[in-house]
């Protein structure tokens, strides 16, 4: 009877805690494309023919783009742009994590911006939180790195978050977005 009574106030105390100290977080993006793109995200291309694309393998939903030109060709040259809805400048201490798979890798194309809803950019994302990601020389093996939570700055206004492909006439790793989410508090 002591147990349960113990048991008892260490999982109230414990709730207390969490419900006191740990604020509450509000899901603003989760997005695993698995309806495809959603209309409330855009994408914008310098080319055409080479753009993000929703996607499925095996029931594996993601978004994809390669600058890849065919064998023995060069890379198309390519900047393509996927904008997150608008996330409100009401909403403070947003974090951003995503997963993303790469593979025939020659480079790193992948930039990570926060820009206003005209495109301006006003923050870069180091690439110190998913460089390291883009490492795959050969064919695709499916496997997605996560990102660890990255904090999103304060801003007085509202804003997107913009995933740009860039190949430069030479770099065509393929890239893969998987689950893209924004929380705040």
């Amino acid at each position: 009877m002591k147990m349960k009574l113990a048991n008892k106030i260490i999982f109230l105390s414990l709730l207390f805690f969490f419900i006191k100290f740990v604020p509450a977080q509000t899901v603003i993006i989760s997005e695993n494309f698995k309806n495809g793109i959603p209309k409330a995200w855009e994408v914008s291309s310098t080319n055409p023919y080479r753009t993000w694309e929703a996607k499925n393998y095996r029931d594996f939903h993601y978004v994809n783009i390669s600058a890849f030109g065919g064998r023995n060709k060069p890379a198309v040259d390519v900047v393509s742009s996927l904008y997150t809805p608008e996330i409100s400048d009401s909403l403070q201490a947003c974090k951003l994590k995503f997963s993303l798979a790469d593979a025939y890798s020659n480079g790193q194309p992948l930039s990570v911006y926060i820009t206003d809803n005209e495109k301006n950019i006003l923050k870069k994302i180091p690439e110190k939180h998913f460089t390291s990601f883009i490492n795959n020389p050969g064919k695709y093996d499916n496997r997605y790195d996560v990102t660890s939570w990255i904090n999103l700055p304060k801003l007085e206004i509202p804003y997107k978050i913009e995933f740009r492909y860039t190949s430069n006439k030479e770099v065509s790793t393929t890239i893969q977005l998987n689950e893209v989410d924004v929380w705040c508090q």
